[in-house]
């Protein structure tokens, strides 16, 4: 590989134009077709192979309601106690409800809370539904803005408090500003690394080419798969930190061959003959890594895999092929010290001195780190982010907020139980015994509420809403919803009816089951491979060993920092944590296909050089500290622009986005 990478090198230094002209066309002929259609990525975030999505089918079905479909909950709140049901006021809102629905081509249908019982006690707030026949992802800003000019003349002339979310789960698209600030902070890094303007802008330019082209390529797949729009922010994060990064290895290794006064094109050729096969190993380890993700059986993550090894795939073949262009372009404005260091002794090296001088006590001081940073893991929860998470000056929150203090914290997680009624009997039997059922379902611990059993056309089936007392990420909640799952045995015996139950917190619920039974396997399957990598490149079980411990030790520290800051608060104001709950369900399984990769990168880069030089002297200190010494400075500065391009998506609004760029920043 080492010589057709050599070869590579060499032409494309001596055709550089060639290399850079056929960018530009790749980059061209895939936005063009974006530029004339837009893509669509899918807002919600959904899975297969689970019973409350079967039962979510089926009530959809019988009850002729479709939860694929958009809707928004309105949220209406006045100081005054019984403002809502004042005369006038009441007049307005059913006006404004009627015209949003009358306004609107996409509106199927607006629940009036007047008549469908949702108006809370007091009298002081309502909530109305606004479902659409357009999917979540199709629903235009003009929709919202007419319910925006409706309310607005409601809330203006009744002094009332209006706050608006919208149903489903999903993320937000990726902003600019926090890829803007990684590549700021790469950009100092590279000027600090290379002390030169030009050198330290060509790997941030091979970066971005290579990140244009992979997500336009996603971009284009989303018209023909259905894709989550949090795989691009997951894309754009890896891709813009690894083409970063890919790019550094071959230049400064470029730069350590014009050291000794090798020409240009020659330097060229060597650097992506030698430094080039590690990248292509570390690249393809990284999309092995994150294709893994398909083991888990669920269909969004393994799009989010695939769409993140296209995006490493493009960074490998940038740092390839176009950076050594834009070194032959640029390289006699790369800085290049001739200048003999002053001290070329390896001992001198106060780090490798420490770690090789006192290993107890470096490993100690480690292992404390680490089993600190681990200790929260113990408490750590997974779930899906509902509007309790957003941010405290959204309407979303603010309407998780009216709801659940005027309401109850459990209206905000409704579970709806579907009740098989076919061998009840007359009607008049079924309701008696929905009735009793009813009875039942109040006793159980963590209801609040049992709302009236509603029948189909047919009287094949029921279906009857629980109000928990708690809100859906709750503990509580999830305890009720395995009650709820026992219940069916009890049901079948007492009434002859089959019961099951969904709804988006029951959906959330299972979902975050399903990923937390995935994390030991896909682990596994992980610390196997890593472990079975090492062995082939080191021919040895201690050193693997060794790496495969530090991963699995880096990996539950990575956890239990973020689960002690996205989950308990701490340090929340720092990083922007406004509302703590549990961590995103599919934190961990990303977490653990990222960080693999990256930890083999990072144990291949400098103990390969350690290994390099035990070959040629069998100084086993010796080579430790050649291996820090030469190998250290290069494997600090990528890993402080991984940190950088991570870390600055943590203080991102969206909390799916803030915690994975948590997770990610602290595991490098």
């Amino acid at each position: 590989m080492a010589k057709l990478l050599y070869k590579l090198g060499k032409f494309i230094a001596e055709h550089k134009w060639v290399s850079i002209i056929a960018w530009l066309l790749i980059l061209g002929v895939i936005i063009t077709p974006l530029l004339i259609s837009a893509p669509k990525f899918d807002s919600n975030i959904t899975m297969n192979g689970l019973k409350s999505l079967d039962t979510n089918d089926k009530m959809s079905k019988e009850f002729h309601q479709d939860s694929e479909k958009a809707s928004m909950k309105i949220v209406i709140h006045s100081d005054k106690k019984d403002g809502i049901t004042d005369k006038d006021t009441k007049k307005d809102i059913e006006k404004a409800l009627d015209n949003i629905k009358q306004d609107d081509d996409y509106v199927q249908n607006v629940s009036n809370p007047y008549e469908t019982n949702q108006v809370n006690d007091d009298k002081d707030t309502a909530i109305a539904t606004v479902n659409y026949v357009v999917n979540q992802t199709s629903l235009k800003d003009s929709s919202k803005k007419i319910i925006d000019r409706e309310m607005k003349d409601v809330k203006d002339n009744h002094n009332v408090q209006i706050e608006q979310a919208q149903g489903g789960s999903g993320g937000s698209e990726p902003g600019g500003n926090s890829e803007l600030v990684g590549i700021v902070t790469a950009f100092i890094i590279l000027l600090i690394t290379f002390g030169s303007l030009i050198a330290a802008g060509m790997p941030i330019v091979s970066a971005l080419m290579g990140l244009g082209s992979s997500i336009g390529i996603i971009a284009l797949l989303t018209n023909v798969f259905d894709i989550p729009n949090f795989t691009l922010t997951l894309a754009v994060m890896i891709g813009l930190a690894v083409g970063i990064d890919y790019s550094l290895f071959i230049l400064f290794r470029y730069k350590e061959i014009r050291k000794k006064g090798t020409p240009p094109v020659e330097s060229i050729a060597l650097a992506v003959g030698t430094a080039g096969s590690a990248v292509i190993f570390a690249g393809l380890t990284v999309m092995i890594a994150v294709c893994g993700l398909s083991l888990v059986g669920i269909d969004f993550l393994a799009v989010m895999g695939f769409a993140s090894a296209i995006s490493v795939l493009f960074a490998v073949l940038a740092a390839l092929t176009l950076l050594p262009a834009l070194i032959s372009v640029f390289h006699k404005r790369i800085k290049i010290k001739d200048k003999p260091e002053k001290s070329k002794d390896p001992k001198n090296h106060p780090w490798a001195k420490f770690v090789v001088g006192k290993p107890v006590l470096a490993i100690i001081i480690s292992l404390i780190i680490l089993i600190a940073a681990i200790i929260p893991i113990s408490g750590m929860r997974l779930g899906m982010p509902d509007d309790s998470l957003k941010p405290n000056d959204s309407s979303a929150h603010k309407a998780y907020n009216l709801v659940t203090d005027n309401f109850g914290a459990g209206y905000n997680g409704q579970i709806a139980m579907l009740v098989n009624t076919k061998d009840g009997g007359s009607k008049k039997d079924i309701e008696s015994d929905l009735n009793s059922m009813r009875k039942d379902l109040k006793d159980m611990d963590n209801v609040d509420t049992v709302e009236k059993p509603q029948l189909n056309d047919n009287n094949h089936y029921a279906l009857i809403s629980i109000i928990p007392e708690d809100g859906p990420n709750a503990q509580s909640t999830s305890n009720l919803v395995y009650d709820l799952r026992d219940y069916n045995k009890q049901a079948k015996e007492k009434y002859d009816f089959n019961t099951e139950v969904t709804g988006q917190s029951v959906i959330n619920i299972d979902m975050a089951e399903k990923l937390n039974n995935a994390i030991p396997v896909f682990a596994g399957v992980i610390v196997l491979l890593a472990f079975v990598l090492l062995v082939f490149v080191f021919r040895s079980i201690l050193v693997p060993l060794k790496a495969v411990l530090g991963f699995v030790l880096s990996l539950m520290a990575t956890l239990g920092f973020t689960t002690l800051v996205m989950q308990d608060g701490f340090l929340g104001g720092l990083f922007g944590v406004e509302n703590t709950g549990p961590l995103l369900a599919f934190l961990p399984v990303i977490t653990i296909g990222l960080l693999f990769g990256l930890a083999i990168d990072y144990e291949l880069f400098l103990m390969t050089r350690v290994h390099e030089e035990y070959s040629k002297t069998g100084d086993n200190d010796h080579s430790i500290r050649v291996g820090i010494k030469e190998s250290g400075p290069v494997i600090v500065a990528a890993a402080l622009i991984m940190f950088s391009v991570f870390f600055a998506f943590v203080f991102q609004e969206d909390v799916m986005i803030k915690s994975m760029g948590m997770a990610l920043a602290f595991g490098v």
